[in-house]
């Protein structure tokens, strides 16, 4: 009697909040049964992620419950799904414990919100915001025993943005009783115990669900220890999502996953800083069918805390890196970020080629100012004196401009040696300015992601154009990170001579493979026509994507790159020098080596000056016209 008065009250209330929702949409047809469809079926377990249509075509129906799980105060009161009740993940958690809390708990609190397990359920949140919520209230169900439960695809975001019948008025069902099963799935829910077990297994995956920044090393949320657990690889929870906040379809999503080794055939377990975001990756590994696959509850607040402690690491130069909420810490100028020098003032460059910049033009970080790259390698060859202008007019080499002028164009840029710079633009126009201003010994940062994640994190944008105010600077050169030709020459000759590369340094090629086998110049420019690369120097694959950036424009995580580049023998106990066609894709490389705190590391700019201007008899680069002097060994194949 209680299940027919509780559907009969769903079918009164949904008829009469629809009546007076106020939404664009027609009311839906409401069902006795739920007929809830797959939102994509090509999922090998489609049925768990279920259709908007769908969903609001069988409001109201027998059975049915829908749980607003967002987080955020006050936005469900502001408006929410028809009948939809709401459920925060954080009350089914003891803080204390960092797990869910106890059985009797769980079914007792579960039952006083009306949830039954033989209910049909029907979980949403507004995705990325939520960090996961939906995902976590799925995987205490799954854990507790419930069979019929389901996540709505693109949750509030695209709910809302479709225009689909909301309501304001809060819901309350009628107390219930949740009886768990018997048997509880605790295989989905690991111990930090197993994990030390498992750890290093060939058939067994960590996966750190937090962001990129956390993941290097940055302590955002009270951890006792910084980075990750030792071997996890990392996928950012906001990748899950296509930009209309539906998650990936299969196809992509399982590339993305068997991409970073997280394959069918392993047992995944997934963690994040609570078990959030991690279990809304659990929900997505049950969704493509993966059967050993599960949630970290404790994740890094146990996992960081426990003592003695268990393994982790992080990048030791991770703040050579920093992302957005760091940038606007440092705009709002209240407690300045997190390894901000005190007493420093900060600039923030957008950088890109030549005077004016389109993407700047369009919208930039409030008070960022256009930094021109020619800064750093134009030069007036005919007069080398003049300074300025800054001006390619007579410039045909494009290496890094001598001390002096570098001084001079920086101070002109308003950077003084107290000032902090922040660098964003596009992949290696902006590592090229990083590397720079870190030879000329400025505090420089690199932020991630550049404008897109400023925008994806909420960073407001201007269009007013600032112009820098001059300052004093004195140029402190870190020559430890400039190779010069005589060094290359060096090693090229070394390794002609006997056949092995100079022990203990490593020169690394990282321009397209065509272009170190001597098949193009990678260069429509008709002043490069040297084909090959430098004898003895190993390929790193390009820097670029997706060797060394992921699909979003940030850096790719520096553990791949570190294990990448260990494989071709380039480690940490050598002197690694990088290079490229210009110097300017080797900048890109530099940085992960600068960012995981290698102490010697060199980037040369590059193999123009190497093949097309360098006059080894003099040791000077001849820069009024192409010299190729034929007395630069260059080898062109594979080597052998």
């Amino acid at each position: 009697m209680k299940k027919m008065l509780y559907g009969l009250l769903m079918l009164v209330m949904v008829s009469l909040v629809l009546g007076g929702c106020g939404s664009s949409s027609s009311d839906p047809q409401v069902s006795a049964v739920a007929t809830l469809k797959p939102a994509m079926t090509d999922f090998p377990n489609s049925g768990l992620l279920v259709s908007a249509d769908s969903l609001q075509a069988s409001l109201g129906a027998s059975k049915l419950i829908i749980i607003d799980a967002r987080t955020t105060a006050g936005v469900y009161e502001t408006s929410h799904i028809p009948g939809a009740i709401s459920v925060k993940w954080g009350d089914y958690r003891d803080g204390t414990a960092k797990a869910l809390k106890p059985l009797a708990t769980l079914t007792q609190q579960l039952g006083a919100a009306g949830i039954t397990s033989d209910s049909t359920i029907v979980i949403y949140d507004d995705t990325i915001y939520s960090w996961g919520a939906a995902g976590r209230i799925f995987w205490m169900l799954d854990y507790l025993g419930c069979n019929d439960i389901h996540i709505l695809n693109g949750g509030w975001d695209k709910w809302a943005a479709d225009s689909r019948p909301t309501q304001t008025t809060a819901i309350t069902l009628p107390a219930a009783t949740f009886t768990a099963a018997t048997n509880l799935r605790t295989d989905i829910s690991t111990k930090k115990s197993h994990i030390m077990d498992r750890l290093g297994d060939s058939d067994f995956v960590l996966l750190d669900t937090r962001t990129d920044e956390e993941y290097l090393g940055w302590q955002l949320y009270g951890e006792a220890r910084p980075g990750h657990i030792t071997g996890a690889v990392n996928i950012p929870y906001a990748w899950d999502y296509s930009s209309d906040r539906t998650v990936l379809d299969y196809k992509n999503l399982r590339a993305l996953f068997e991409s970073k080794g997280i394959t069918s055939d392993k047992e995944v377990v997934a963690y994040c800083t609570s078990g959030i975001r991690s279990a809304h990756n659990y929900f997505l590994m049950r969704l493509m069918g993966y059967q050993r696959c599960s949630n970290y509850d404790g994740s890094i607040k146990e996992w960081a805390a426990t003592t003695p402690n268990l393994p982790m690491e992080y990048a030791a130069n991770y703040k050579q890196v920093v992302y957005a909420g760091w940038v606007k810490s440092l705009i709002a100028r209240g407690t300045p970020p997190a390894t901000f020098p005190a007493g420093n003032s900060y600039k923030i460059f957008e950088c890109s080629w030549g005077p004016t910049s389109a993407a700047y033009t369009a919208g930039h970080i409030p008070g960022a100012i256009h930094f021109d790259t020619n800064n750093v390698e134009a030069r007036d060859y005919l007069n080398p004196t003049n300074a300025f202008p800054v001006s390619d007019a007579n410039e045909i080499v494009w290496d890094l401009v001598p001390d002096s002028m570098l001084q001079a164009r920086l101070a002109a840029m308003g950077v003084s040696n107290t000032t902090t710079v922040i660098v964003y633009g596009k992949g290696s126009d902006t590592t090229r300015i990083y590397w720079a201003l870190r030879y000329a010994g400025v505090d420089v940062r690199y932020l991630n992601g550049g404008m897109s994640d400023w925008t994806l994190n909420g960073g407001a944008i201007e269009t007013t154009s600032n112009t820098p105010t001059a300052a004093t600077f004195t140029i402190n050169p870190q020559t430890k990170f400039k190779a010069l030709t005589p060094e290359i020459k060096a090693y090229a000759d070394y390794y002609r001579a006997n056949g092995i590369r100079q022990p203990g340094i490593e020169v690394v090629d990282v321009r397209k493979y065509q272009e170190y086998i001597g098949e193009i110049t990678g260069y429509n420019d008709p002043v490069l026509t040297r084909l090959g690369r430098i004898p003895g120097s190993i390929w790193a694959y390009e820097a670029t994507k997706p060797y060394y950036m992921d699909a979003d424009n940030t850096l790719r995580s520096y553990t791949e790159v570190r294990d990448m580049w260990a494989a071709k023998g380039i480690t940490s106990d050598k002197t690694v020098i990088f290079y490229c066609g210009t110097g300017w894709r080797s900048t890109l490389s530099f940085i992960y080596a600068d960012v995981m705190g290698w102490s010697n590391i060199k980037n040369y700019d590059s193999w123009y000056v190497y093949s097309t201007f360098y006059d080894s008899a003099t040791g000077l680069i001849r820069r009024d016209a192409p010299f190729n002097d034929p007395a630069m060994p260059i080898d062109i194949g594979w080597p052998l």
